[in-house]
């Protein structure tokens, strides 16, 4: 009796370690997936699984496990199953990290807590067959080709899910089919990113120094005008803004000027509304697809996040190829002077 006590002692406790590191995992999963991180985080959602976004897949991945975890309670192959299922994940997961060293260049906490997690719950049940084949060995009835044959299995799904994660791991659709909005020299690794809200004061009394600014880069620094939701109105501009910095870049900064002006007549412009005004250009407004307008939003509001911008004016100077940044906020420090300075440091 106190054989089987001590059995079933060691099956809770073990039950625990590997609920608990699904339960972490999980929920660093979900944490991801609502971008609850830093800008590292931002950066590794560029990227997806085949095309599959990642933490959805890994919330998917985690539940699934769990079920096969507690079905190996009623069927033995299912246990093996969720042998498997963790051990090609571990090779995955390395193939994450690697990814984030080389490719992203940029550490992921919530990432490397779920990796943590995975090798925790690994760990368990290495532990648990390690304990079973000592068992077999003190009882004589332990054979060398069924352990080899086990051996080799984890150290095929293991690989496999190495490579299968460093292959299938690329930049989204979603991220690579984002409008061309951005200005200047588009090949540039010196990238200008100019954050306003259309309905924001200080923004206008900005303007004509960012004007200067863009002129003088254009030819060193890509450069792209950011709409940065302060006031609510700013989202009825946001489409107008995106198609113009896509199909008349020669012709944007005229086309800027003329939509701040109608910004002092009406807060929600209709297409007429805009035609109207850009017509003494004599440009003809082209409405972007639902889908480009979309993809154009949710880029504006992943660069907001990455950056933690959340005032405006703001100007973000990066060498992309570094990493490194110069932040100039409010009216004082948006000079042209000031950005030039902070894009030839990086041109060199």
């Amino acid at each position: 009796m106190g054989i089987k006590l001590s059995g079933w002692k060691a099956l809770v406790s073990k039950g625990i370690f590997v609920r608990g590191g699904l339960l972490a995992a999980l929920a660093l999963s979900v944490a991801s997936a609502l971008n609850l991180c830093t800008d590292a985080c931002s950066e590794a959602h560029k990227y997806t699984f085949f095309g599959m976004s990642v933490p959805f897949l890994g919330i998917a991945f985690f539940i699934a496990a769990t079920i096969v975890y507690e079905l190996g309670r009623i069927r033995r192959w299912f246990s093996s199953l969720f042998g498997l299922m963790i051990f090609g994940a571990c090779g995955a997961e390395i193939a994450f990290i690697l990814i984030q060293k080389y490719r992203i260049q940029k550490w992921c906490p919530l990432c490397l807590g779920i990796a943590i997690s995975v090798y925790f719950v690994a760990m368990v049940i290495t532990v648990e067959g390690v304990q079973t084949l000592i068992s077999k060995i003190n009882d004589r009835r332990m054979l060398f080709m069924p352990v080899l044959r086990k051996v080799l299995t984890v150290l095929i799904v293991f690989t496999v899910g190495f490579f299968a994660a460093y292959q299938g791991m690329q930049k989204g659709e979603a991220e690579e089919n984002i409008p061309n909005i951005f200005l200047g020299k588009q090949d540039s690794a010196v990238e200008v990113f100019i954050m306003t809200d259309w309905f924001c004061p200080a923004c206008r009394q900005a303007e004509q120094e960012i004007e200067r600014a863009t002129l003088a880069t254009e030819k060193k620094a890509k450069i792209v005008f950011v709409d940065v939701v302060i006031h609510p109105e700013t989202l009825n501009y946001t489409p107008y803004n995106l198609s113009f910095l896509m199909y008349e870049k020669n012709r944007y900064m005229e086309l800027r000027k003329v939509l701040l002006s109608l910004t002092k007549k009406t807060k929600e412009p209709t297409p007429e509304d805009v035609q109207q005004a850009i017509a003494p250009l004599n440009i003809t407004y082209k409405p972007l697809t639902f889908l480009a307008a979309t993809k154009g939003m949710k880029f504006y509001d992943t660069l907001v996040k990455e950056f933690k911008v959340n005032s405006t004016p703001t100007v973000i100077v990066r060498d992309a190829k570094t990493k490194k940044i110069v932040q100039l906020v409010g009216i004082k420090e948006i000079t042209e002077a000031n950005i030039v300075k902070a894009v030839d440091a990086f041109a060199h």
